[in-house]
């Protein structure tokens, strides 16, 4: 499926589900407006933000399924959260890490004014780049209703392949994800409302075929890790 056409495809999903997608969006939210009340500096801020992973598990998971053509409840955010919340912890608490050494590291050679600098720079922006897609891909592939019983490494070796064996889509993909959020945090209403659940229906149109199809080509049908 086009970008084009998994974004109208979402709308119409969202539209016909919203009555399931916007509470589970809420909620998504509810942890955010605790974690901006709180600070986000501060620890409970911090942790917070971290704890956003399980809710969103439980969002992608509704996501996926629609995807799949299941018939998707608010009952299966609840099931996703409590399946994949500790998976979508640990995986975002280890990329978040990441993106701070990684913007640190972009910041740092861009301010030490050299060719050296520069050049590590770029590469620590590549590497943000890269993470940020393979988050994208991942999301999808953890809670994805086809692929029960598989372990975390797994998964993420199975974005891996999909951010590997499609970097263009990917990257235009994520892009259009990262629009999407950012245009949503200005208009915060719609951040808490729809947007989570929304890019998630989005991911998984784009993202679970891709997977399929990466992995129909893997020898045996195995998949490294």
């Amino acid at each position: 499926m086009s970008l084009r056409a998994a974004l109208r495809t979402s709308l119409t999903d969202f539209y016909f589900n919203s009555w399931r997608l916007a509470p589970a969006n809420l909620a998504w939210g509810a942890v955010l407006i605790l974690a901006v009340v709180a600070g986000l500096l501060t620890i409970v801020g911090v942790a917070l933000l971290i704890a956003l992973a399980v809710p969103t598990a439980g969002l992608y998971r509704m996501g996926a399924l629609i995807a799949r053509g299941e018939p998707a409840a608010f009952s299966d955010f609840l099931d996703g959260m409590r399946r994949f919340g500790a998976a979508a912890v640990l995986v975002g608490g280890a990329a978040a890490i990441l993106a701070i050494v990684f913007a640190t590291n972009v910041a740092v050679g861009f301010s030490a004014g050299n060719p050296i600098g520069w050049v590590i720079s770029a590469m620590a922006l590549w590497g943000l780049v890269g993470l940020l897609m393979l988050l994208v891909a991942f999301w999808p592939v953890l809670v994805d209703p086809e692929r029960q019983g598989i372990g975390l490494r797994r998964r993420l070796a199975l974005a891996g392949l999909v951010v590997i064996g499609r970097p263009a889509r990917m990257i235009i993909l994520t892009a259009t994800i990262a629009f999407i959020l950012i245009v949503s945090t200005i208009l915060f209403a719609a951040l808490v409302l729809m947007s989570v659940a929304y890019v998630a229906l989005v991911s998984a149109r784009v993202v679970l075929p891709l997977v399929d199809e990466v992995e129909a080509r893997l020898p045996e049908g195995r998949v490294p890790g």
